[in-house]
């Protein structure tokens, strides 16, 4: 009886999300699962980064117990409640310089979607330039964005206009790798002179909004692994900064 409800349940769910087994999991310790069935298994997946303190860390277990037990959900459109407070006060030494504000979001898609119209609103630019091959999450506004597998779009067009997309200089993939001390630098170049082709053919940079490179004068960007800069001057995207040499 007990399978056959279980059975029963399994089927009621929507197939949104893939799994990658059968497996019931019942409880966990550290780096291991228990399963309905009574095997032990090791957590290659640190639940996508969520417990990598390992699952039931008693510090982090107790303090979710203490948290239950005084405030179960303090509604921040009420107000404040002191964890969050706490939280912000522990982060701000820790942003980057020129970054003096925090957004708590439940999940990487809002947290993207979010950072899509802060920066939209900011500049007052439509377009958006995303990494082929990214994986930014199956919202409506992130399944854009998001071209690692077809499977996350199909069937689900139109999307949201305005969004571009630039190759990703990753050298393990790239077909300037192995030909020696110059790869590095030259799969980056291709990797740049791919975002120019970008902002001359399909988004100018005064309709672009994404922010690509922290510094004015791309100091961050385009850096190969042995430490050749490509280009030293700025493809200067976000923040309706102009190019200047």
């Amino acid at each position: 009886i007990e399978f056959a409800m279980s059975a029963a349940a399994r089927s009621a769910l929507f197939r949104g999300v893939g799994r990658m087994s059968e497996l019931e999991m019942v409880g966990g310790r550290g780096t291991w699962v228990d399963t309905a069935c009574g095997r032990r298994l090791l957590d290659m997946t640190s639940g996508i980064g969520v417990v990598n303190t390992g699952h039931c860390h008693p510090r982090v277990t107790e303090a979710i117990c203490a948290q239950a037990g005084q405030l179960m959900h303090g509604q921040v459109n009420i107000g404040y409640h002191t964890p969050m407070l706490q939280l912000v006060d522990r982060l701000l030494p820790l942003l980057p310089k020129g970054l003096d504000r925090v957004f708590f979001a439940t999940t990487g898609a809002e947290a993207v979607e979010n950072a899509i119209k802060l920066a939209r609103h900011a500049t007052g630019k439509p377009n958006v330039i995303a990494f082929r091959g990214g994986y930014h999450g199956r919202s409506l506004g992130t399944m854009p964005l998001t071209t690692s597998k077809a499977v996350y779009r199909a069937g689900f067009g139109p999307f949201m206009p305005g969004v571009h997309f630039a190759e990703f200089p990753y050298c393990a993939h790239c077909a300037c790798s192995g030909r020696g001390a110059s790869g590095g630098s030259e799969c980056c170049m291709a990797g740049l002179e791919g975002l120019r082709l970008l902002l001359r053919q399909q988004s100018t940079a005064a309709e672009t909004c994404a922010d690509l490179c922290r510094k004015r004068y791309a100091a961050d960007c385009g850096r190969s692994a042995d430490g050749v800069w490509p280009d030293r001057r700025a493809l200067c995207v976000g923040r309706a900064l102009p190019h200047q040499p």
